[in-house]
């Protein structure tokens, strides 16, 4: 029989423990992929008027999409439930977000 060494030994532990590892996680399925990543998930959580003011209707389409799946965002000035009824009016209703930050 071959005696193996210690760094062959540690080698073959360390992959065994890695390898149980990314088995257990991916059966849990706590591996996230690519296509499973939610884009509303890289929006930032707080904005300026200016910045919100700023955003185009596809931003601010994503804004409303991620309200609606229960994100929170919270407007400079404003609580975190009226920032999610100036998101959903700015998404129905641009021109009238923006006069309402206006002011």
């Amino acid at each position: 029989m071959k005696n193996i060494s210690r760094r062959s030994l540690f080698g073959l532990t360390l992959a065994a423990t890695g390898a149980t590892f990314a088995a257990s996680a991916h059966a849990s399925g706590s591996l996230r992929r690519g296509s499973d990543l939610d884009p509303s998930d890289r929006l930032p959580r707080w904005y300026s008027v200016n910045r919100f003011l700023r955003l185009s209707k596809n931003q601010v389409y994503d804004l409303a999409r991620a309200v609606r799946l229960g994100r929170s965002f919270t407007i400079e000035g404003y609580t975190r439930s009226q920032t999610a009824d100036i998101i959903q009016l700015a998404n129905r209703d641009l021109a009238a977000a923006h006069a309402l930050l206006s002011n």
